[in-house]
């Protein structure tokens, strides 16, 4: 599906045959770029003239001009005019030439930008089209009529192809006056604007997104829609995924009966269950962003920061017993432990789990 710079200027790049500015273009030079025969034959002509008009006029200024008859010095006279004329088609011959070579430059260079700006759109990962008011196709790229399944009625698969067609010549009637009534929503607010289409090809539900945007001329009018497309089928799904399983690990946390939470490196709260927020009796909000150390008495955070330090070097740690102060005032004895968690792409986080042995100390000191 990819094209090379090659291709376009070989098929899609190339210019219009037919139009005469290029035409001339290309006519005028040879396989080698070099200029017109008669170029060459002008700079000839005007090195014989220059000579000849050299000769007669030092014959006419010499001697030997008192020994000319009427008819002699009229024919020399008739040799400088004509030798004046071929130097001015000499040089008129010249200035053309220089006119021809620099509009030959530009014709190249603005030959190579098409090929370039096609060769950067057909690699594009995105279905892009330019479309009239009168809703027909003025550009568009490979990947719009390549890989678009929802041009069941359209067998060519050509750029070249589509320009010219209308929505109701390539979709379905469904589609192409949903696209029109679109096409003229953007034309007449000059607003952009944007849509998921399900659709369903080869037995496969896919999802496009697309979004439509005006284009507006030097006098503030809306004159074109470009559209983009997008297969986000797979991006979706991902998300469906990733939303499937953060919606698994929350009903995890939250029916653990244990007290869980996530710190980052810098030792400050990211993610906390509800039983930890029950445990310390504040809502969640107000424990992200607070430093975990913080959870415990003050007489234990100097032993706290030291075992959430070794936790962050990835090593493994026995279990250690905090006291902890809920909202209350009241004291409770923590059984705490930890384990550093590594992705790839994602900060390091620390895993800290909390059992409550508030209940076994008393049970100990009662016997």
């Amino acid at each position: 599906m990819t094209a090379t710079l090659k291709d376009v200027k070989r098929e899609g790049g190339r210019m219009n045959p037919d139009n005469p500015v290029t035409s001339s273009h290309r006519n005028g030079a040879g396989a080698t770029g070099r200029p017109k025969w008669w170029f060459r034959r002008a700079r000839t002509g005007a090195t014989l003239a220059a000579c000849l008009y050299v000769v007669v006029w030092s014959a006419l200024l010499g001697s030997f001009a008192d020994n000319l008859t009427i008819g002699q010095e009229v024919l020399m006279a008739v040799a400088v005019i004509v030798s004046g004329v071929l130097i001015w088609a000499a040089v008129r011959a010249l200035i053309l030439q220089q006119r021809f070579l620099a509009r030959q430059e530009n014709m190249e260079a603005l030959e190579e930008s098409r090929a370039f700006i096609r060769a950067l759109m057909d690699n594009l990962p995105a279905a892009v089209w330019l479309k009239s008011r009168d809703h027909r196709y003025l550009a568009g790229n490979l990947p719009g009529v390549q890989t678009n399944p929802m041009l069941p009625r359209w067998q060519s698969r050509k750029v070249e192809d589509l320009i010219g067609h209308t929505d109701r010549e390539l979709f379905a009637p469904e589609h192409a006056s949903e696209f029109e009534a679109t096409d003229d929503l953007v034309f007449e607010t000059g607003q952009g604007w944007a849509h998921d289409y399900d659709d369903v090809h080869d037995g496969e539900h896919r999802l496009y997104h697309m979004v439509k945007m005006p284009v507006w001329d030097i006098r503030g009018s809306v004159v074109n829609v470009v559209g983009i497309g997008f297969d986000v089928t797979e991006m979706r799904r991902n998300e469906q995924e990733l939303k499937r399983s953060r919606e698994q690990l929350d009903v995890f946390l939250n029916r653990s009966s244990e007290h869980i939470c996530m710190v980052g490196l810098d030792r400050r709260i990211i993610l906390a269950n509800a039983r930890l927020c029950e445990f310390l009796g504040v809502p969640a909000p107000s424990l992200v962003g607070r430093d975990v150390v913080d959870v415990v008495v003050p007489a234990d955070r100097g032993r706290g920061a030291v075992f959430l330090d070794r936790l962050l070097l990835g090593g493994s740690e026995p279990l250690e017993v905090f006291d902890v102060q809920d909202v209350s005032g009241s004291v409770r004895r923590v059984e705490v432990s930890g384990a550093l968690v590594r992705t790839g792409g994602s900060p390091d986080t620390v895993v800290i789990i909390g059992r409550d042995i508030t209940g076994r100390k008393s049970s100990h000191v009662a016997e």
